[in-house]
Formats: C-alpha cells, sequence, structure tokens
C-alpha cells in the first residue's frame, strides 16, 4: 500500500473542478480582453486611463 502525503492531497484536485474553474476564468476573461482590444483598436483607451 502506498503512503498519501499531505502534499498530494492538496495538489491533486479533481479534473472536473480545474475544468470548471478553467471555463469560468475564460467565461470572465473573454469580454474583458475583447474590451480592452475594442478600446485600443478605437483609441478610446486614452480616455478611460486618464493619467497618461
Amino acid at each position: 500500500m502506498q503512503k498519501i502525503s499531505s502534499w498530494d492531497k492538496m495538489v491533486h484536485a479533481p479534473f472536473k473542478k480545474v475544468v470548471k474553474f478553467d471555463l469560468l476564468c475564460i467565461a470572465m476573461g473573454m469580454p474583458i480582453g475583447a474590451g480592452i482590444a475594442t478600446a485600443f483598436l478605437t483609441g478610446d483607451i486614452y480616455q478611460l486611463v486618464s493619467w497618461w
């Protein structure tokens, strides 16, 4: 029988939870990235960032 260390218990997350977390991050990041890209393309980024 193999002994499972506490490090292995912390590091090895279930695969389904990892996939759900990744999809959540992608779903949140896409609109943010699209908004930033649109602001750069239209030149509105300079109005949004007022300290430049």
